[in-house]
């Protein structure tokens, strides 16, 4: 009798469990109070000519001699702060990453990026957070994907019940080619929003 209401215990966390991480959503109001673990969440430039990578981030699928013609800070159009990031029409696909940060296998997390498009036909944006060990296997990929409108717009993913081993994570917005117009990035961020109690 004692084996069975084990066994139904142990399949009921389990149901339970499966439930919490089909439905994880963490929203605004849960990063009061959190520390953003990305560096430059503005993606502010060391100067307004963008010729490089901005501090804390990393642009692949662009040369070195096409960035400052793909990639432009705009001081006029902005959701926070002095500064977006403008992404101009390109050929390539563009993948815009953080620098790492640390995450807690138990951590719960909430990333996000404010987003616009002049666009006639604006691409879909990818919007990720990837977690990895310290040798740099990924262990969760989290990811939406949005057709992106002329306002302002959110994107975001919720994050959590991380594999074993987890150490780093990171956020990536991934830009498909587009033939006319531009895309403007600011205000990303990632917060460690909830702490399973299982720590």
């Amino acid at each position: 009798m004692r084996f069975c209401a084990c066994l139904f215990f142990i399949i009921f966390l389990l149901l339970v469990g499966c439930g919490v991480n089909s439905t994880l959503l963490f929203t605004e109001a849960d990063i009061e109070d959190s520390i953003n673990l990305l560096q430059n969440p503005g993606f502010t430039p060391p100067s307004l000519i963008a010729d490089s990578s901005p501090p804390g981030w990393d642009i692949h699928g662009v040369s070195q001699s096409m960035i400052s013609q793909i990639f432009q800070i705009d001081p006029m159009n902005v959701y926070e702060g002095d500064s977006s990031l403008k992404i101009n029409a390109s050929k390539n696909e563009i993948k815009i990453v953080s620098e790492p940060f640390r995450v807690r296998r138990y951590g719960g997390y909430y990333a996000r990026v404010m987003i616009q498009s002049d666009c006639h036909n604006p691409p879909p944006v990818t919007f990720q957070m990837v977690t990895f060990k310290e040798d740099g296997k990924i262990t969760n990929t989290f990811s939406k994907k949005e057709h992106i409108s002329k306002d302002w717009s959110r994107m975001n993913v919720s994050a959590g019940f991380l594999r074993p081993g987890v150490a780093w994570g990171r956020i990536s917005i991934i830009i498909p080619p587009f033939d006319e117009g531009s895309i403007w990035i600011d205000d990303a961020g990632c917060w460690e929003v909830h702490g399973f109690r299982i720590d």
